[in-house]
C-alpha cells in the first residue's frame, strides 16, 4: 500500500503550479510534495525544478481518481489549483471516507460576474466548499498574466505589437486589476506556511487601470503605438452573435466576452494583505517583465 503524503497538489505543471513547485522547493526544501497528472509526459517539467517530487497520474474530473488518492495516500493537504468546479467532487469523496485534511484551493473573481457563463457553477462550488468541516482557504485572483502561457494579456500585447492597434468595445472605461502569477505563487506559498490562515481572499494585482489605460501602458512599455479601435457596444454585441452562430466554437468573439468587458473587475486584497502579507506588483512592473520575456523568447 503507498505511504500517506503530506501534500497532494493539482496544476503543478500549469503556470502557477511551477512557479509554486518552484517556492515551495525554496522555502521548504523537506517539504514531500505529490503532484497529479494527467500523463507521465508532463513529468519532466516538473522535475526540473524539483527532482524529489513523486507523481500521481489521474485525472481529476473522475470522482475515482480522488477516492483513490484520499483513501491510499491520505495527505494532508490538498493544493488545487484547477476547475474549482471539481470542488464537489473532491468533497464528496473525503466525505465518503471521513477525512479531513486542509484545503487550499484557488477559485475566480469570476463569481462575480453577472455574464460569465460558469458564474453560477462558481457559486456553487463556494457554497459546498463553506460547509466544508475541516479548514480551508480559497483564493480568487483577477485576470492572471506573466507569460505567454497566460491567456489573456500576452495574447493582447502580442496583438498590439503586430498590428498597433486594439478593438474597444463600448467606452474602455470598465476597470481591470491583473495579478502576476508569481503573486499568486507568493499567496499560495504564504498561506501553506501559515495554517491558521482560512477563510476567503480576493486576490488582484497592484494596480487599477481602465481598459484603455491598459493600451496606453502597453504602447508605453513596446515603445510603438498602439491605437485603440473603437467599436459601439451594440454593434460590438450583434457582431459576436452573428459570429458565434455562423462559426460556432470558431468565432474569434464571443458575445460574453463583450458583455464582460463592460463590468469592472477591480477588487480589494486589504485583507490578504492584512492577514499575510499579500503585496502584488504594479502592473507596469508586471508587464515590463513580460514583455521582456516574450521578447528573450522570440514572441515579440
Amino acid at each position: 500500500m503507498p505511504k500517506p503524503v503530506p501534500i497532494v497538489m493539482t496544476g503543478a505543471t500549469g503556470l502557477m503550479g511551477q512557479m509554486l513547485v518552484k517556492k515551495l522547493s525554496q522555502s521548504a526544501p523537506d517539504t514531500a510534495l505529490t503532484c497529479i497528472t494527467r500523463s507521465p509526459t508532463q513529468h519532466s517539467v516538473l522535475q526540473a525544478v524539483n527532482p524529489n517530487l513523486t507523481f500521481i497520474s489521474g485525472d481529476t474530473a473522475l470522482p475515482e481518481t480522488w477516492q483513490h488518492i484520499f483513501e491510499q495516500y491520505a495527505p494532508d493537504t490538498l493544493i488545487h489549483l484547477v476547475q474549482l468546479r471539481q470542488i464537489s467532487i473532491i468533497l464528496t469523496a473525503l466525505e465518503q471516507l471521513h477525512s479531513l485534511p486542509r484545503l487550499i484551493v484557488i477559485g475566480t473573481t469570476g463569481v462575480y460576474s453577472r455574464y460569465n457563463v460558469y458564474s453560477q457553477e462558481y457559486r456553487k462550488a463556494e457554497a459546498a466548499l463553506s460547509q466544508y468541516r475541516g479548514s480551508y482557504c480559497l483564493l480568487r485572483p483577477t485576470m492572471i498574466y506573466g507569460s505567454h502561457r497566460d491567456k489573456n494579456l500576452h495574447k493582447l500585447i502580442k496583438f498590439c505589437d503586430r498590428y498597433g492597434f486594439f478593438p474597444v468595445f463600448g467606452s474602455g472605461q470598465c476597470l481591470l486589476q491583473p495579478v502576476h502569477a508569481d503573486d499568486l505563487a507568493r499567496a499560495l506559498l504564504a498561506v501553506f506556511l501559515n495554517p491558521e490562515i482560512q477563510g476567503t481572499y480576493d486576490l488582484s494585482g497592484g494596480t487599477v487601470v481602465s481598459f484603455l489605460d491598459l493600451l496606453t501602458l502597453v504602447e508605453k512599455l513596446l515603445g510603438k503605438s498602439v491605437r485603440p479601435l473603437r467599436i459601439p457596444y451594440g454593434l460590438g454585441v450583434w457582431s459576436a452573435t452573428l459570429a458565434e452562430r455562423l462559426l460556432g466554437t470558431r468565432s474569434p468573439i464571443r458575445k460574453e466576452q463583450i458583455l464582460r468587458l463592460q463590468e469592472d473587475k477591480a477588487y480589494s486584497h486589504a485583507a490578504a494583505t492584512a492577514d499575510f502579507g499579500y503585496a502584488p506588483r504594479s502592473l507596469e512592473d508586471g508587464l515590463t517583465q513580460e514583455i521582456a520575456l516574450l521578447r528573450a523568447e522570440g514572441i515579440l
